[in-house]
Order: C-alpha cells, then structure tokens, then sequence
C-alpha cells in the first residue's frame, strides 16, 4: 500500500483550488444530461407514435406534454414497447466504442496525463448536444435518427472513460484518508445535478418547450467543457503531450491485463475479478431500470412526467444526503470499512427493489428511497478501497481494467431488462425488479469473499507488524 506521503507527492497543485474542482464541470454535465432527458422522453414518445406506429400526430401529441392525461391510454403499451427497442440499439452502440477506449486510456493516462480523459468525452456530450438540438428541430426525422446523436459522444469515450479519468484524478490528488469522501463527494455532485435537472425540467418544458430546452441543454455542455478545457490542471507530474496517435496502442492493453491478472497476495487477484463482476451487475441494474422506471411508473401509477421528476428529485436529494451521512457520520461512529458498508448499501438497494415491486401506492416508491439512502456508495466506496488495499502503481491500471468490464453492463442492461419488461409489460411490469434483487443477491455474496479475503490479508500484515516489533 503506498503511503499518504508518496500519494500527496504526485500533486503539484493545492488541493482547495479551482484548477483542482472537477466536480464543477460534472455538475453542469449532470444538470444539462438530466434536463435532456425530460424532454427527450417525451419526444422519442412522440416520434415513435407518429412516425414507426403510423399514428396522426392529434393522436400523439399529448406524449409531448409533460402532464400525463388519459388521451394517450390506448397507445400507451404499445408505444413503450417499440420505444425501448430504440433505447436498447442507442445504449449498445452509446458503449461499444467507450468499452474499446477504456482498456487502453487507463494505462495511457499514466504517461500522457488525466486531463484528457476528462476533457475529451466533454467535447463529445457538447457536440452530441447541439446534434439532438438539429433532431428535436426536424420533426420529419423518425424516432431512430435519435441514436446518431450519440456518435460523438460515443467516439470520444463517454461516461466510462470520463469516470476513469475523474476517479484517477482524484486518487492524484487526494490522500489516503481522504480519498473516500473525495469520491463520495464527487458522486454527490452528479446527485446534486440530477436533482437540479429533474427539478425544473417540467417547469422548464412548459415555459419554454422542449426545443428550446435542449438548445439550453447544449449550451450547459459548452460551458462545462469550456471549463474543463480552461481551468482544470493536470493532476499527474511530468505527464506528455501530443499522445492522441498512440492512443490505440496494443501495449497498454497488455500491461494493464498483466498488473491485473497477476498473482498476487492474499488472492488479490480473486478480490479484484470479485470486484469486476460486482460493478458489472451493480452497472446493469442502474442503467437497466434507468430507462424503464419512467414507463413502469406511468404503467402502474399512471404518472405524469411531473409526478415522476419530483420523484426522482426526492430520491435522488435522499441518496445525495445518504452519502454524506454515510461516510463522514455512520462510517466513522461505526467504524465500518469500506467493504463492510458497501454491502449494508447494496442491501438496502434490494429492499427498494423489492419494495417497488410489491407497490400498489405511490408513497410505496418513496419509502423505498427512503430506506435505500446508502445505495449510491457502493461505487465510491468499493473505489475507495481499492486505493487503501493496492499498490499506487496499479491503482489507475485496476480503475481502468473494472471501467473496462464496467462498459459491459450499459450493453448488457438495455438487452436483458428492456426485453424482459416487452414481454412481461401486459402480465407483470415489475419482473425487472425481481432481475434486479436477484443481481444485487449475488453482488452480497462476492462481496463477502472479497470482505474475507481483505481481512486475512489485513490480519496476516498486523501479526507481521507484531513479529517486527517483538524481534
């Protein structure tokens, strides 16, 4: 384990500056992403309707409002069912490329810097933003010219390198001790901007519409990459420049699988492929019911999008205030580790789940937030151990291997969920939250042998400590 001394080293800049404040361009990111997924709902609604079922556009055009009224009833089922089979292509085609980029920046981040990897996904989300601006104004184009849009986003590394990047970022930059609420803080973040999104997408939508929206949208994603781009500093001393051409070299692919296959003590190895499969899963379940609770809710409660924003407002506030909570009250009176209380949160995680499922009132999905409050710092803190329990070295080599993997969950998700809710939408909508307490069943149990393996190795290095001491 590398010391608090070699870590703070690597930084050639405070840690309380602006040059240093990633989470800035995050939240921007996260308010404009959460604001155009509002409106763009409603439209891929509508352009599904209109132009893939050949319905009138009187007919449709109540999918375009934000509140939920009757009209749309006899559509409804069908329409949700194609509009997923466009969000499964999206999504796969969205990760390809980022799952292809992410086993070869993470171990090209150690040479030519972090900056980058934050930078360049940014670039793509403004791009694609002004792309769905030009899609949302043709209104000739069907709901399948939506998945374009995610092109340059796509090609740029999207969510899976810009996170690798973020999360070595902060390992650069932080000690130790503080790594964990670092990350925390940094999820926190992403919270805070989805709340600030879903708070004022209806009322946004309804001023302004959905057009003008996005255009605001895109405009946020400028400005955050803007900033990126400006102000941020690279975080990794001696890094290079001009390393874009040697991007795609097979050797980084080759020594990150190396660093993460090796044999190491104390089944290193095992804790981290235990690891791996656990964010896997814990990825599926977030983006396969990301798209799906929306429709689930309209299907079961008949919500309007108003009632469902607040909603996510709410419980998004809820995990936003868990974390913090979490790591620098619960933890700390406690005294859990970081594998310890990744498990508590993923056990709440499957009574939301469950709670979901068993629903017949609306107040049923909010006791499950409720009771969910840690669920979010499974990530964080799962990252946060590895940064305690690894070598430094390795530290961006394992981020870069579990992101890798990670990128396969986004492909996988849309599959498994999206096709299991077509099939099951007239018979039993909730049978996605079955899929997802059965995942988070198995998450509980890796995390188990990865606590116990932990442990032997923490107990095998205090008794060694001891011998040194008697001797």
């Amino acid at each position: 384990m590398a010391d608090d001394g070699d870590r703070t080293s690597l930084l050639p800049l405070p840690k309380r500056s602006i040059a240093t404040t990633i989470e800035l361009p995050f939240l921007l990111n996260m308010i404009a992403v959460s604001l155009t997924g509002a409106a763009l709902s409603n439209i891929i609604l509508y352009r599904t309707c209109v132009h893939s079922l050949g319905h009138t556009e009187e007919e449709c055009k109540p999918f375009l409002s934000p509140i939920k009224t009757n009209a749309t009833a006899g559509l409804e089922e069908d329409v949700q069912r194609y509009s997923t089979y466009i969000s499964t292509v999206k999504m796969v085609l969205e990760y390809i490329c980022p799952a292809v980029l992410s086993m070869f920046l993470g171990v090209w981040s150690d040479t030519y810097g972090r900056k980058p990897l934050i930078v360049w996904p940014m670039f793509g989300m403004a791009i694609s933003g002004i792309l769905i601006v030009i899609f949302a104004m043709m209104k000739s184009l069907s709901a399948w010219w939506f998945i374009a849009t995610s092109v340059p986003f796509s090609l740029t590394g999207g969510y899976i390198v810009m996170f690798t990047g973020a999360y070595c970022y902060i390992s650069d930059t932080s000690s130790t001790s503080s790594s964990s609420l670092r990350m925390t803080i940094l999820d926190a973040t992403i919270s805070l901007g989805t709340i600030c999104g879903s708070l004022f997408s209806t009322y946004l939508i309804l001023t302004i519409g959905n057009v003008n929206l996005l255009l605001f949208t895109a405009t946020i994603n400028v400005i955050a990459y803007a900033f990126a781009n400006i102000w941020i500093m690279e975080s990794l001393r001696g890094a290079l420049q001009g390393g874009a051409t040697r991007v795609l070299d097979i050797l980084y692919v080759r020594e990150m699988t190396r660093e993460c296959f090796k044999k190491r003590p104390y089944k290193g190895r095992a804790q981290i492929m235990l690891l791996a499969v656990v964010r896997i899963l814990m990825i599926m379940i977030i983006y396969g019911l990301m798209s799906l609770e929306y429709m689930y809710s309209r299907q079961k409660f008949h919500w309007s999008l108003r009632q469902y924003t607040t909603y996510t407002s709410v419980s998004t506030l809820i995990t936003f205030l868990g974390g913090f909570l979490g790591v620098i009250v619960v933890q700390k009176v406690l005294r859990l580790g970081d594998v310890s209380f990744s498990m508590i949160a993923v056990f709440t995680a499957t009574a939301d789940n469950l709670l979901k499922l068993f629903a017949v009132e609306s107040w049923y999905m909010y006791l499950g937030s409720a009771i969910s409050l840690f669920k979010g710092l499974s990530g964080p803190l799962l990252r946060s151990f590895i940064t305690k329990n690894f070598p430094m070295e390795d530290i961006a080599k394992i981020f870069a291997f579990l992101c890798a993997v990670e990128s396969i969950g986004p492909m996988l998700a849309p599959i498994l969920f999206n096709s299991l809710y077509s099939v099951t939408l007239a018979t039993f909508p909730g049978a996605v939250y079955v899929l997802s307490s059965v995942m988070n069943t198995s998450c509980l149990v890796m995390l188990g042998f990865v606590l116990i393996y932990s442990r032997r190795g923490s107990s095998a290095i205090y008794q060694s400590i001891n011998n040194d001491i008697d001797t």
